[in-house]
């Protein structure tokens, strides 16, 4: 065997570990979750939500999945008992991924209305829905560009990142 052969043989070779890396590494492409209250009697609790999007990649997929969480969910949804804590106007600013944290900025509408309970139920719903891939296990959440203390009046704290505790919040 020539030289040149084995070189193609091992970059070839190489080719084929690089591309299925990427392809198990790389967040499926139209199914994303978003997470919604559902309220259990005096107690509510998280429940996911399979989405379809059309994006790729780790940001513009976490963006559109932000985005859906933003709109709400559907009237089915709704008429079985999914609700959500985020206020109506709502927008995603930006969001980028940075060593392995979640950078979610939201308008200032996030602040608005709700006590404690529903200001726990708007954080962890933000929580879950920005941090379904590995890649990114953390979230930092940011109000109009700006890193502040808390979420709201309630004291919700929002001034590191954040993960996903073992088990689904009730609030």
């Amino acid at each position: 065997m020539t030289v040149r052969r084995r070189v193609i043989r091992v970059a070839v070779v190489v080719a084929v570990i690089v591309l299925a890396a990427w392809w198990l590494l790389r967040p499926a492409r139209g199914r994303v979750s978003v997470y919604f209250v559902r309220a259990e009697g005096a107690r509510s609790t998280l429940q996911d939500v399979p989405r379809t999007v059309g994006e790729r990649g780790a940001e513009a997929v976490l963006a559109a999945a932000i985005r859906e969480l933003l709109a709400g969910p559907s009237a089915q949804e709704r008429t079985s008992g999914l609700t959500t804590a985020i206020p109506a106007g709502t927008k995603l600013r930006s969001l980028r991924i940075d060593k392995a944290i979640v950078l979610l900025d939201l308008s200032s509408e996030i602040e608005s209305g709700g006590g404690s309970a529903i200001m726990l139920a708007r954080f962890w719903q933000l929580v879950y829905t920005a941090t379904q891939f590995p890649q990114a296990p953390q979230v930092r959440i940011l109000i109009d560009g700006v890193a502040k203390s808390a979420l709201g009046g309630e004291g919700v704290l929002i001034d590191r990142p954040v993960s996903r505790p073992a088990a689904l919040p009730e609030f």
